[in-house]
């Protein structure tokens, strides 16, 4: 039993450091959190990551998948029913619109619908493993997507990933959500990891007169001034975005969507995180 132990424990010595090189040949690592479900933080990863492609990284960003329990990067990217390759211990991610590169737990299911009933250790097993075995390509940009909250993901990932170069907070208006993600940003601040800014979602509707119809209630400075950061997007609710992302990819949907309010605000919110991580927009 002993030289069971003793093996196990080495094996994970292994994928850790397996797991730290990766990512450390990765120049820019960001993780995308929030306090409370609901407020489209996925929905932001996904938008962000298409966001840096066409500001010049194309085929050069990836994204993790960190929700174990409630995996949507491939559904928001129209990739959820793509087969993984594997050579060896090597797993190679799928490849979506304009090149993004992506790893979920949902690959690994036989069955979208079926739930992930771990704990723990076998959720922080599978981030490690995964951050050791993926093959990235050429990725400058990784975006790791994560649960609502500080749990055992958001832990793992600050353990396996070397230096990450910051975070983007995602929150709503409302009270409860701007309360809530307090805790995640105390969070950043016991880790050590910056604080690039803050997306506020459902930040107001756009109403044909011009008018904005805030609501959810107003955010902008409070939330600046309770969070301690700075809001980088305000992202209007917008029905064309959320059922248009999976078509990003396609030249005939992004010239739709070059005047939409919502895909400018990611935008500005790419250039604004590349200017604080030493990243270049093209």
């Amino acid at each position: 039993m002993g030289s069971n132990f003793a093996e196990m424990m080495r094996k994970e010595a292994e994928m850790k450091i397996k797991a730290l090189k990766k990512t450390g040949e990765i120049p820019i690592k960001l993780v995308v959190l929030s306090g409370k479900g609901g407020v489209g933080k996925s929905v932001t990863t996904a938008n962000l990551a298409l966001a840096f492609s066409r500001l010049g990284y194309a085929g050069k960003v990836a994204v993790l998948d960190g929700d174990i329990h409630g995996p949507s990067i491939p559904i928001y990217l129209g990739i959820e029913n793509s087969l993984l390759r594997a050579e060896g211990e090597t797993i190679y991610p799928i490849e979506g619109p304009m090149g993004v590169k992506v790893m979920s737990i949902s690959y690994f299911l036989s069955k979208q619908d079926l739930p992930i009933i771990w704990r723990g250790p076998l959720k922080m097993k599978f981030i490690r493993d995964m951050l050791a075995s993926v093959d990235w390509g050429k990725a400058e940009i990784l975006l790791i997507d994560t649960p609502p909250g500080t749990g055992d993901e958001i832990q793992s990932i600050t353990e396996y990933v070397t230096k990450l170069s910051g975070a983007v907070v995602v929150t709503s208006p409302s009270d409860a959500s701007i309360n809530v993600v307090k805790r995640a940003v105390n969070f950043l601040k016991v880790k050590k990891i910056p604080l690039l800014g803050i997306i506020e979602n459902f930040s107001y509707i756009k109403c044909p007169s011009g008018y904005e119809a805030k609501i959810m209630g107003e955010g902008g400075e409070r939330i600046e001034k309770l969070l301690g950061g700075k809001i980088i997007a305000r992202i209007p609710y917008d029905p064309l975005l959320s059922t248009s992302i999976q078509d990003f990819g396609n030249p005939y949907e992004e010239e739709n969507l070059k005047g939409n309010e919502a895909a400018k605000a990611y935008l500005k919110a790419a250039e604004q995180i590349l200017s604080q991580v030493g990243g270049k927009a093209q």
